[in-house]
């Protein structure tokens, strides 16, 4: 059976390749928003949220619901999206330093003949000239203005946009990373006006939720008005989604374009990111921030309602709720439209390989912790070659996405507790029932997993820390 499989799926990619080999290559056009929830979407059942752009690109495309990040956080996110592997498996903070010797996606684009660019949310290496990384031209600097009337995002999108129409004429590669839903969350008074007659019904969310309206609550009183805001970015980035999509529409590029649309990790929570958001010590906390020494996530912290959906966690673990995001792709007359897959499991650290496949790029490295997806996005569904694997340190730890199961190898003060987690993820999503001892063979074979990988990571990540808060 696992014979005939591998033939089908052999047959399939040979007809994507005999496919792009017969016309244009395609474009991508790759928009990442920041902390933004899984539920923060309409599509993917927010019961507030205002996002008809996003909502049209999955009535258009294929919507995964079993899409993960490559990271907890933003900085190993990209990381990973950009090299095709874990970023646990860097020496050094990639924030503070660079990629070294491991290739870029746009690095083997670019030298395949695709111009490249990236505007906005960096937050990769110290360098943001245009050549690095392969990126033809760079627009990274600064962080926008949350107060902005026109949206956050619009001057990044704006750029991307004049992007696109100087290289109409040729295949381009485009990242938008957007800076919408990063802390510390406001909404000019025009995007707060779409929603002034929310109010918020707790029975409508997880119990996941619960705690964080409890936090806002706690730092700013008025749990309807911190919805608001929270909705009214979510909705200004919406619209700047729509810029795009109009645009190509405008150009003729829309068939020929491969659009895609995530979040680099789950949402961040009022008080910080992380198991160590949730106790006394930390609210109380003071660090120093790029505007002064101020209490930790005091200034408009209390607007920081991105949902998770039904899962455990946020950003900064890797529960559920810190790892499961949004992934949504457009490719028409390629991509069964309307599709929504909920067999599949992708990961972040898919995207080089999965990419480049489609770009009809060769020169990819064999030694990648991803693996071509290209087949799925396309309509196959079939089991994955590789696990997905990521280290948290003491958030909660290691984890590893095998199968149906999720386990978790717990640490506290970087040392192994002894501790274990395991849940059937497609019964449990929320990680309610912890089945370690209930399937102890399952929990063995996938903590050997765990510790083969954990003994190839390097024991101490380097770090400068003058990349702190640049983004």
């Amino acid at each position: 059976m696992n014979r005939i499989k591998n033939i089908l799926l052999s047959l399939a990619l040979l007809s994507v390749a005999q496919c792009l080999a017969a016309q244009a290559r395609p474009n991508f056009v790759f928009i990442l928003a920041d902390d933004m929830g899984y539920g923060d979407v309409a599509c993917y059942g927010h019961p507030y949220a205002k996002t008809p752009a996003i909502d049209r690109l999955a009535s258009e495309g294929v919507r995964f619901t079993q899409a993960y990040a490559a990271g907890q956080t933003c900085n190993p996110s990209r990381t990973g999206l950009m090299t095709g592997r874990s970023p646990a498996r860097f020496e050094k903070r990639t924030d503070d330093f660079d990629f070294g010797d491991r290739v870029t996606v746009t690095e083997l684009l670019n030298k395949s003949g695709y111009a490249t660019g990236h505007f906005g949310k960096w937050h990769i290496g110290m360098d943001r000239s245009n050549g690095v990384y392969g990126i033809d031209e760079n627009d990274s600097g600064g962080i926008p203005d949350r107060f902005s009337p026109e949206g956050r995002d619009t001057p990044i999108f704006a750029a991307a946009i004049d992007f696109i129409k100087r290289h109409k004429d040729e295949p381009f590669y485009v990242n938008i990373h957007g800076f919408t839903t990063h802390a510390p969350v406001a909404s000019a008074p025009n995007f707060l006006v779409e929603f002034s007659d929310l109010t918020v019904d707790r029975s409508d969310f997880s119990e996941y939720m619960q705690p964080i309206f409890d936090d806002s609550i706690e730092l700013g009183g008025d749990l309807d008005l911190a919805m608001r805001h929270y909705m009214g970015n979510v909705y200004a980035f919406d619209l700047n989604v729509k810029s795009v999509l109009d645009v190509l529409d405008e150009l003729g590029l829309s068939e020929n374009t491969i659009v895609v649309f995530s979040s680099d990790q789950g949402p961040q929570r009022p008080y910080g990111i992380g198991l160590h958001a949730w106790g006394d010590k930390a609210k109380k906390k003071v660090q120093k921030t790029r505007d002064g020494v101020v209490k930790k996530r005091d200034t408009n912290a209390q607007n920081m309602l991105g949902d998770a959906g039904v899962f455990r966690g946020n950003k900064g673990t890797v529960y559920e709720g810190g790892l499961r995001v949004p992934f949504i792709v457009r490719w028409p007359g390629h991509i069964q439209a309307g599709v929504v897959d909920s067999e599949n499991v992708i990961g972040g650290i898919d995207w080089l390989p999965t990419i480049c496949s489609l770009a009809g790029v060769t020169n990819v490295p064999n030694d990648l912790d991803g693996e071509d997806v290209s087949d799925v996005w396309l309509g196959a569904t079939r089991s994955r070659e590789k696990s997905l694997l990521w280290n948290s340190g003491d958030n909660p730890g290691v984890a590893i996405r095998d199968g149906r199961w999720k386990y978790y190898l717990i640490s506290k003060r970087g040392k192994e507790t002894g501790k274990e987690e395991l849940y059937d993820v497609l019964k449990d999503p929320a990680e309610s029932k912890n089945l370690a001892k209930q399937y102890p063979e399952v929990a063995s074979e996938l903590k050997k997993k765990v510790q083969v990988w954990k003994a190839e990571l390097p024991t101490q990540i380097i770090r400068t820390g003058k990349y702190r808060h640049q983004y």
